[in-house]
């Protein structure tokens, strides 16, 4: 069985959900500046999903309606075993609501924070699937343009799924022309800081980075702090534009110093400066770093993976382990996710600008605890010094 069969058997959901009395709500997950994330138990099947509460006001007021219509389209055109599904979606006057895959691992950003580093093998497998995912997008002319460990979440077998599509960009003929360069400061590819055209390359090259971080547990450009301030973020940038990634000695502790060559070829290939010459998802598959990956069993998750989540089930029989205490001990107020106004929208009309098509069949969004970094979105006259430029 070939990867496309594998992906068209999995794809074949159908939309189940239309209202929020279809599930039990048993603890938050996570929240961000528009949304909060609920565990939920669906009353029917007893299965758990994550629940995705949009408050529709906040959108406005931020003028993030495309962007959350951004999201919808992608969740709704493409399916794949490492994207997040999303199984129904409804709304009312004041919330827009999304039923996405329960990924009780949490994000990798959690386990990366918690290990320091990966092995190369355990390294090799979460990027073979962040690839494969990456070439569903990219051959649907879709950028995903935030890759990182936060919008990558683990399942309970270790394999992992990409989720939050808000940046998102589905492109014409494969490029975006930006006025604005948006994603996480640390991720941002060199085109993107010389507010060029950019397009998938720019995945790419935040594969690279992951990959990087993987390895060695560090960034390649930078040694992240808690809180950057303008000025080191620019030293990062200018390094990021004019230097080559160095690799770390035999003796900085990282359980990587004896790294293959492999990957130290592999990585330079995503973080090639000239996105022409950059390593695309399908040039990453026949690297030599790959030479012993069978990527149908990847997809097929065959490989037994040395890094699995630590499971612990409470009382309610739900693993909440890898996610924040400071979401998860929050009282649920079932007023406050409803609104003033219960009356739900059951339709595939647009109501207020929010898109819902009548037959959703795909992916999805998660969130757990945020590491303290900075979603940029800045104006092209951001005051990036002229000696950054090339």
């Amino acid at each position: 069985m070939g990867v496309e069969e594998s992906i068209m058997q999995i794809s074949n959901i159908q939309s189940t959900f239309t209202s929020i009395s279809d599930f039990i709500l048993i603890k938050q997950l996570g929240q961000g500046s528009f949304a909060t994330v609920y565990l939920v138990r669906c009353v029917k099947t007893e299965a758990l999903y994550a629940l995705k509460v949009i408050k529709k006001k906040l959108v406005l007021q931020a003028q993030e309606l495309d962007h959350t219509n951004a999201e919808l389209k992608v969740l709704q055109r493409i399916t794949h075993p490492f994207l997040v599904s999303i199984y129904g979606a409804f709304q009312n006057a004041d919330s827009l609501f999304l039923v996405l895959d329960f990924m009780p691992g949490g994000e990798l950003f959690h386990h990366m924070q918690k290990l320091g580093s990966f092995s190369e093998r355990s390294a090799r497998i979460i990027i073979a699937q962040l690839l494969l995912a990456l070439e569903e997008l990219h051959s649907n002319n879709i950028i995903m343009r935030d890759l990182k460990p936060e919008n990558i979440l683990l399942g309970k077998d270790g394999y992992i799924k990409i989720t939050d599509f808000g940046l998102a960009k589905i492109a014409q003929q494969g490029i975006v022309i930006g006025t604005t360069f948006c994603g996480t400061a640390e991720y941002l590819s060199p085109e993107q800081l010389r507010n060029e055209p950019h397009g998938t390359e720019i995945d790419c090259w935040s594969l690279g980075i992951i990959c990087f971080e993987l390895l060695y547990g560090h960034h390649p450009f930078y040694k992240l702090e808690p809180n950057q301030t303008r000025r080191e973020m620019k030293q990062m940038f200018t390094r990021v534009l004019k230097e080559q990634v160095e690799f770390p000695n035999n003796n900085n502790g990282s359980a990587n110093n004896n790294a293959s060559l492999q990957s130290m070829s592999f990585i330079r290939g995503c973080l090639e400066k000239d996105p022409k010459k950059r390593l695309n998802a399908k040039q990453m598959k026949k690297h030599a770093w790959f030479a012993k990956i069978d990527f149908e069993k990847v997809i097929r998750k065959e490989y037994d993976l040395e890094y699995k989540p630590e499971k612990h089930l409470n009382a309610k029989n739900v693993d909440l382990l890898n996610f924040d205490c400071r979401f998860t001990n929050q009282q649920i107020d079932l007023a406050d996710i409803i609104g003033d106004n219960e009356e739900e929208i059951h339709n595939p009309e647009i109501f207020e600008g929010f898109k819902i098509d009548s037959a959703i069949v795909d992916r999805p969004v998660v969130k757990g605890s945020k590491k303290q970094q900075k979603i940029v979105e800045i104006e092209s006259d951001f005051d990036i010094d002229v000696e950054l430029s090339m």
